[in-house]
């Protein structure tokens, strides 16, 4: 089996989780780590035992390395990207792919021109809790989608001081946060968005610069809808205790992370915080439209990774195919079709107005 040497590129929290799965990957030999504080480069080489360097540059130099992630703070991500494919490093950047609309455009026509893998880490596609309504719908048995909903509170957890409050380096609560959960209606339903509409109330939360709370809806080319409520402050805040079920602890204080999606010929619904799948097929009847619950799936603690945020299955697919020549599993010019629904919805929330993504091509 190829082994391969592999860099990360700004290693804070996220850079650490990905750092524990490249460890586990058994095509990884070596990893290289880099982080613009000292102190932390001195913790990576102690605490997780990598090699690390303050400058990029030690990895965009060494020809040993052909991939790196980019884990970095989102304002990084243009600079690094950018540096990774001057470097003609095949490159897997987190999301959002930048802060602007523009920005993530350039990117993705720069590694096109330069004919280099580039993948973005919308890992829930790998999650197996949203890959199975995905398996259904293929399967026809939820027919055409033509309706999502997702329901999506949660604490405060960005916290004061942190560079996801602010704008010009977290890009927006949209795409900082909620680029995950519009990604998901696109890859359900297939088709373009064509048209976004975003409310959004007073902050309660004094300190954030970017939107506590949003309400969105959007429209595809195919005539299905989908929407999001989020807000960020009514989930009880919970410090985490590893002794206790986090979700178990949190499905009754104020969190709730859910979709439905309704199709022609059935309907499921995913529930994170209890655990839950559920999917239902439609009939017919002399008296009515029938439906009839068919499925309920669940899982234990031990798979919750697996299931809502599988970034170690994101990891090894994509080392996997970089050692294999594969292009990636999302190109990143789809996930640019993510973002221009991110922007469309600030824009919309700005302006007071249905946007068109027309405008924004």
């Amino acid at each position: 089996m190829a082994k391969i040497k592999v860099g990360v590129l700004g290693a804070g929290g996220m850079g650490e989780t990905v750092i524990g799965h490249l460890k586990k990957c058994g095509h990884v030999g070596e990893i290289i780590a880099q982080d613009i504080r000292p102190e932390r480069v001195a913790e990576l080489r102690t605490k997780l035992t990598v090699k690390a360097c303050v400058d990029p540059q030690e990895i965009f130099a060494d020809p040993a390395v052909p991939v790196v992630f980019i884990t970095a703070a989102n304002g990084a991500h243009k600079e690094l990207a950018l540096a990774s494919f001057a470097a003609g490093k095949a490159v897997m950047c987190e999301k959002p792919i930048a802060t602007t609309l523009a920005d993530s455009r350039l990117l993705v026509e720069e590694a096109e021109r330069r004919k280099l893998y580039f993948q973005i880490g919308f890992e829930l596609r790998y999650s197996k809790l949203y890959s199975i309504i995905k398996d259904w719908i293929s399967a026809g048995l939820l027919g055409q989608v033509n309706n999502s909903q997702c329901n999506y509170i949660c604490s405060e957890f960005h916290h004061k001081g942190s560079w996801r409050n602010q704008p010009e380096t977290g890009g927006g609560m949209f795409g900082e946060k909620l680029s995950h959960y519009v990604d998901l209606p696109r890859w359900w339903i297939g088709g373009q968005v064509t048209e976004v509409t975003s409310y959004c109330s007073p902050n309660v939360i004094p300190y954030y610069q970017v939107r506590d709370n949003f309400h969105t809806s959007y429209r595809f080319d195919n005539g299905a809808v989908s929407h999001i409520s989020f807000h960020m402050a009514v989930g009880a805040t919970f410090d985490g205790d590893p002794l206790q079920d986090m979700l178990e602890k949190q499905k009754d204080d104020g969190h709730a992370l859910q979709y439905l999606i309704v199709g022609t010929r059935g309907a499921a619904a995913s529930d994170v915080f209890n655990r839950r799948l559920k999917r239902w097929e439609f009939g017919d009847s002399p008296k009515c439209l029938t439906s009839t619950w068919v499925e309920d799936l669940s899982w234990s603690r031990g798979e919750d990774h697996a299931y809502f945020h599988s970034t170690e299955a994101q990891t090894n697919d994509i080392v996997r195919r970089v050692v294999a020549g594969l292009p990636p599993a999302t190109p990143a010019r789809d996930a640019l079709e993510t973002m221009r629904v991110v922007e469309a919805a600030e824009k919309s929330a700005d302006e007071m107005r249905t946007v068109r993504i027309a405008e924004l091509r």
